[in-house]
C-alpha cells in the first residue's frame, strides 16, 4: 500500500493525463455509434450473422477475439441493433489506443505521447475501423499488440509476466488471418530473448505452461485448417486465386499510394478518393523516416521495416489482410517524427522558455488542425456523403 500510495503521490499528473484520454477516447469511440448511418452495410450484416457462440466459434474459429466478444455481447442482449453490432469493434479500438500510447510512451516522452495518441485516436482511418462491425480492426490491434510484446522482451526479458504473456498473445494472434506471418517474424527477431528466458524459467513446471500457452490455438484452429482448403489459404493471408505478377505488382504499387496520395474506391470504410493520411501527418511521417533511416541499424528500425514490407506483401495480394496492418506502424513512424522535430526545436533553444514554449505551441496546433480535420471528415462528411447513405441502408 506503502508502494502504491508513492506511485500515486509521484506520477499524478501522469495518471490524471492517462485517465483523462482514455475516457476522452472511449467517448469518442461511443460518440453516435448507433446512429451516425442509417443502418448497416453488407458487410456488417455478414459480420453480425456470422456463426457465433460455442458451437458457432469452434466451426469456425478464425477472427476468434472479435467473435468471442461478439459472442457475449450478442448473448447479453438478443435483440441487438447497431449500436450492439458495432460495439465489439469498438473496445478492440480502444485497446488500440491503449497499446499505442504504451508503446509510443516506451519510445519517447509523455509530451511527444500525448500529442501522437492524439493524432492517433482521431485519425479518420482508426475511427472508421474502430466504429464499424468488420474485421479491420484486429489488424489494428494485433500489429501495436506484436510490436508492444517485442517491445517488452527486450526492456524486461527475465519478467515472468512478459515470458508468459507473449506465448500467450501469440496463440491468440494466430486465430487471425495473415498473422502468422508477423508472429514468425516476430519469434525470429525475439529469438534469443525467447532462449534467455527458456533459461531463466527452467523448471519442467513453467517450460510445460510456457509450451501450452503456445499451443493454445491447436485444437481450436487445426481441425478447421484440416477439414477446409479454403479456410488453410484464408489463415495464411492468401486470396481464393492469386493473382498474377503484373497484378500483384499493380496492387502492391497501389499500397503507398492509397496511404499517403489517393485513398482507396471504399465507401464502407472512406470517403471519395481521399488520402488515408493527412498532411500534418505526412509531414510527421516524412520527417520520422528520415530519422529511422539516419539510425537504421537500430533493432526497432529494421523491425518496422520488416513489419511493413510483409504487411505491403499481404496487401498486395488482395486476400484477407486490409490496409489496416500498415496504419499503426506509420503512425508510430509519425510519432517518431514528431518526436524529433520537438527535439531539434528545444535543442536551439534550451533555456528560453518563450522559444520553447512557441515551438511546442505550433505543433500543438499542427496536431490540432489535424484531429478537427480528421473528426470532422469522418462524423460530418462521410456520413453525408451519397454514396455512403446508400450503401448504409440495412436494419437489424
Amino acid at each position: 500500500m506503502k508502494n502504491v500510495r508513492s506511485t500515486l503521490t509521484t506520477h499524478w499528473r501522469l495518471i490524471l493525463m492517462l485517465g483523462l484520454g482514455l475516457a476522452a477516447s472511449a467517448g469518442l469511440l461511443i460518440y453516435r455509434l448507433g446512429s451516425l448511418t442509417d443502418g448497416l452495410s453488407t458487410g456488417e450484416v455478414a459480420v453480425a450473422g456470422a456463426p457465433l457462440g460455442w458451437h458457432g466459434l469452434y466451426a469456425h474459429p478464425l477472427y476468434l477475439p472479435l467473435k468471442f466478444v461478439q459472442s457475449v455481447l450478442f448473448y447479453l442482449v438478443s435483440d441487438h441493433g447497431q449500436l450492439v453490432t458495432r460495439l465489439a469493434n469498438t473496445l478492440f479500438g480502444l485497446l488500440s489506443v491503449v497499446t499505442f500510447a504504451t508503446l509510443v510512451r516506451s519510445f519517447h516522452g509523455t509530451r511527444t505521447t500525448s500529442l501522437a495518441v492524439a493524432l492517433f485516436a482521431t485519425s479518420s482511418w482508426v475511427l472508421h475501423v474502430s466504429r464499424l462491425a468488420s474485421y479491420d480492426v484486429l489488424y489494428l490491434w494485433a500489429v501495436l499488440l506484436l510490436l508492444l510484446g517485442y517491445t517488452l522482451r527486450q526492456r524486461y526479458p527475465q519478467s515472468a509476466l512478459v515470458f508468459y504473456g507473449s506465448m500467450l498473445s501469440y496463440s491468440v494472434l494466430l486465430f487471425i488471418p495473415g498473422l502468422v506471418w508477423l508472429v514468425l517474424l516476430m519469434i525470429a527477431l525475439s529469438w534469443r530473448d525467447i532462449q534467455d528466458g527458456w533459461a531463466e524459467y527452467h523448471s519442467w513446471w513453467q517450460r510445460l505452461v510456457y509450451t501450452g500457452l503456445g499451443l493454445l490455438w491447436l485444437p481450436l484452429l487445426l481441425p478447421t485448417l484440416i477439414r477446409s482448403s479454403a479456410d488453410w489459404r484464408l489463415w495464411l493471408g492468401l486470396p481464393a486465386i492469386l493473382p498474377t505478377a503484373a497484378l500483384f505488382g499493380k496492387q502492391l504499387l497501389a499500397v503507398p499510394a492509397h496511404l499517403l496520395i489517393r485513398g482507396p474506391a471504399y465507401p464502407e470504410l472512406w470517403l471519395g478518393r481521399l488520402p488515408i493520411f493527412d498532411i500534418v501527418t505526412l509531414a510527421f511521417i516524412i520527417t520520422g523516416s528520415f530519422f529511422y533511416l539516419r539510425h537504421w541499424r537500430a533493432r526497432r528500425a529494421r523491425q518496422f521495416a520488416l513489419v511493413l514490407l510483409i504487411g505491403m506483401v499481404l496487401v498486395g495480394l488482395g486476400g484477407p489482410v486490409g490496409l489496416s496492418v500498415l496504419v499503426p506502424v506509420v503512425f508510430l513512424i509519425a510519432a517518431a517524427g514528431l518526436n524529433s522535430l520537438l527535439k531539434s526545436w528545444l535543442r536551439v533553444f534550451p533555456y528560453n522558455p518563450i522559444a520553447r514554449s512557441l515551438g511546442i505551441g505550433l505543433l500543438t496546433i499542427a496536431v490540432a488542425f489535424s484531429c478537427m480535420y480528421n473528426l470532422r471528415a469522418y462524423f460530418v462528411a462521410w456520413p453525408h456523403n451519397a454514396t455512403t447513405q446508400a450503401v448504409f441502408h440495412y436494419r437489424r
